[in-house]
């Protein structure tokens, strides 16, 4: 059953990519203002859908996709950080704690850098990086240097990252969607977005599946290595001494 349900959660993920490539070739904006609807409102889209259907949508109702890229990083964040203690009160593995504590430390910042833009902002303010060869925009050269941190943290926790096998085919899946992107781009084709969408998903199913598989041994934790939890607290004897 479980299968199923992973291969079900693959095709609903990758339809939910293709929606996503589909549907601006799917509708038409033939009017936007404040003047579209016949009453005081904000900006409103007239929108004609397959040359069959008009639908009216406010102008909020437009996906922001920082917005949605930070908010499931938050999401992320505040999981892996509810592991990491949960982990803590039941004396699980130190390393896998510590693992979910620099999970949690990145991801948070990954999310304050999607809110609120601090590479390109860096980038504004650092105008000579451009000169350099191979870089068109200051910020390029910024985030490019976040993949330093990003290889440390795979290759020292790589026992952990390792330690679900579903958690490896959606990592497996994440690398392929990360190149086919890359490439994808390079050859000038329109994919790349759906792909980054897809490689996203990808990437949030392997660290459930982590997240999944460390949770479901605390009830029965017995490490072999007496170092990889905290050492118990003796009970205090309330035993009176003899006189």
């Amino acid at each position: 059953m479980k299968k199923y349900a992973a291969l079900a959660a693959g095709i609903a993920i990758v339809a939910l990519g293709l929606l996503m490539f589909l549907a601006p070739s799917a509708y038409e904006v033939v009017e936007k203002g404040h003047h579209v609807r016949p009453y005081e409102s904000g900006t409103v889209y007239k929108i004609r859908v397959a040359d069959t259907v008009t639908v009216y949508a406010a102008e909020e109702s437009q996906p922001d996709m920082d917005h949605i890229s930070g908010s499931a990083l938050v999401a992320l964040a505040t999981a892996s950080l509810m592991v990491a203690l949960l982990l803590g009160a039941k004396n699980g593995s130190r390393r896998v704690r510590k693992f979910y504590l620099f999970a949690t430390a990145g991801l948070a910042y990954l999310a304050f850098d999607e809110f609120f833009a601090v590479h390109e902002t860096v980038g504004h303010n650092l105008p000579f990086l451009s000169d350099l060869p191979g870089i068109e925009r200051p910020d390029d050269l910024i985030i490019s240097l976040y993949i330093i941190p990003t290889l440390a943290f795979l290759y020292y926790f790589r026992d952990v990252l390792t330690s679900s096998s579903r958690a490896v085919k959606f990592f497996a899946a994440a690398i392929g969607g990360f190149v086919l992107s890359g490439l994808s781009d390079i050859a000038g084709m329109s994919v790349d977005e759906p792909l980054e969408v897809i490689t996203a998903a990808m990437i949030v199913g392997g660290f459930i599946s982590l997240i999944v598989t460390h949770l479901a041994g605390l009830g029965d934790y017995a490490p072999s290595d007496p170092a990889a939890t905290d050492p118990p607290v003796a009970p205090k004897s309330h035993a009176l001494s003899s006189s």
